[in-house]
């Protein structure tokens, strides 16, 4: 027991170390040699952990923090990591001591600052190991406070680094296995099943339960970490300015719908040119333009029933000029009857230009022999047209727009649930 010692002279390397980890301390890993050092028996050596690569942290030793109106001090460092399939994942628990509140870590994972504490009233079900999660045809769960946890991943893990004080006895290289379950709702929480599976892991099978604490940071005063992507652990993040922008982009969308349908309902009438079977087209027809500010519209309509016509379109401006050699095709299928209907095509065809002069147009319909030629056609001209064209373009992306932050939630969730290693076959 360390008691009220407030210092020692590390019995190994003779350097000066701090005792701040509270009587129940048993181990201390000088920060100079890295030896350990027995907190119970006069501080004498253990073992020397050598060339000690420090794991990248902000967090330091003796560093104090508040966590729910309770000091904390940072009196441990621990180095784990897991290698799997080429892959290797690190990450670094500081134990906490609090006099009032007994320890507890803080661990710093892909910048992510998540606190840790053992939980005492465990779940009446099976410890979950390494063995259970292998045999298990469906991902373990576990209820505890009356929530719900889900299987969320295992680690195999291997300490690397050890420095400060510890309420056990840690030894680098140590092997330990941990089982993850992870909750849903509000109030996020992680359980672990800890395993030891060598001397060091830890001293026996624990049970310990996660919380996300990303003001970790602010709270011991050192540098914010950038995080790459979401933690298991993260809770969604409703800015107001997410609520604003939803109304934002549901009244764009309305607004649209709405502008473009008053815009359609002011499109002027069609002036018809022609109504007849096609076979007795003229050889020329004439319409007249007096608004050439606006576009104007050419229209075929022809009731076709599983068939199709083809015509080639040519059309001259008041001063002989070609503005259009092209051709149009009409054509209309379906099929099928109730849930089995179908169709396909459209009995209406158009050739959009913009006039550049007011005066007399001249237009020339040829129909293809091979089309149907005994459905009535109807050509129409309409001048002065209004385009809402670029609203209906827009809708679709302000829908995106508006599904993309009422989905946020959604999303979230799902990033959350990336990093599981279970996979149904």
């Amino acid at each position: 027991m360390t008691g009220h010692i407030k210092s020692i002279n590390c019995t190994n390397c003779g350097a000066g170390l701090e005792v701040i980890g509270g009587g129940r301390v048993t181990t201390k890993v000088c920060s100079y040699c890295g030896a350990a050092l027995d907190a119970t028996d006069a501080f004498k050596v253990l073992e020397v952990f050598s060339e000690m690569k420090r794991p990248d942290s902000p967090f330091r030793l003796g560093m104090q923090g508040d966590w729910n109106g309770v000091t904390f001090t940072i009196i441990g460092t621990i180095g784990q990591q897991e290698s799997y399939g080429g892959q290797t994942w690190t990450w670094v628990d500081h134990q906490l001591y609090s006099p009032t509140h007994g320890y507890a870590w803080l661990t710093v994972e892909d910048g992510h600052t998540i606190i840790t504490r053992k939980v005492r009233d465990w779940p009446q079900r099976q410890f979950i190991t390494e063995h259970v999660v292998e045999n298990a045809e469906n991902p373990p769960n576990s209820y505890w406070r009356q929530q719900r946890f889900t299987y969320y991943s295992s680690s195999n893990w291997q300490t690397v680094f050890v420095e400060g004080e510890f309420n056990w006895r840690p030894r680098r290289g140590a092997l330990g296995y941990t089982a993850s379950l992870l909750n849903n709702g509000d109030d996020l929480a992680m359980l672990h099943y800890v395993s030891p599976i060598s001397e060091g892991a830890r001293a026996e099978r624990e049970l310990e339960v996660s919380y996300y604490w990303p003001e970790a940071a602010a709270a011991f005063g050192v540098r914010t970490i950038p995080v790459p992507k979401v933690h298991p652990l993260q809770p969604y993040d409703d800015k107001a300015a997410t609520g604003i922008l939803k109304v934002w982009f549901a009244a764009l969308c309305v607004a649209t719908v709405a502008l473009a349908i008053w815009i359609s309902s002011l499109q002027p009438p069609g002036q018809a040119i022609y109504s007849g079977m096609p076979g007795d087209l003229p050889p020329l027809m004439t319409f007249t333009i007096t608004d050439p500010t606006r576009p104007a519209q050419i229209a075929l309509r022809q009731d076709l029933s599983n068939a199709f016509a083809f015509y080639t379109v040519k059309m001259t401006g008041p001063d002989g000029t070609v503005m259009a050699e092209t051709g149009r095709e009409v054509s209309y299928y379906s099929g099928g009857s109730g849930d089995d209907a179908w169709s396909e095509g459209s009995r209406r065809s158009t050739l959009n230009f913009v006039p550049p002069v007011a005066g007399e147009y001249k237009l020339t319909l040829t129909p293809d022999p091979s089309g149907t030629l005994d459905a009535p056609l109807k050509v129409s001209v309409a001048e002065g047209r209004r385009n809402a064209l670029w609203l209906w373009l827009a809708l679709p992306v302000f829908l995106l727009c508006l599904a993309w932050q009422w989905t946020g939630r959604i999303r979230h969730n799902k990033a959350r649930w990336a990093g599981t290693d279970w996979y149904d076959d």
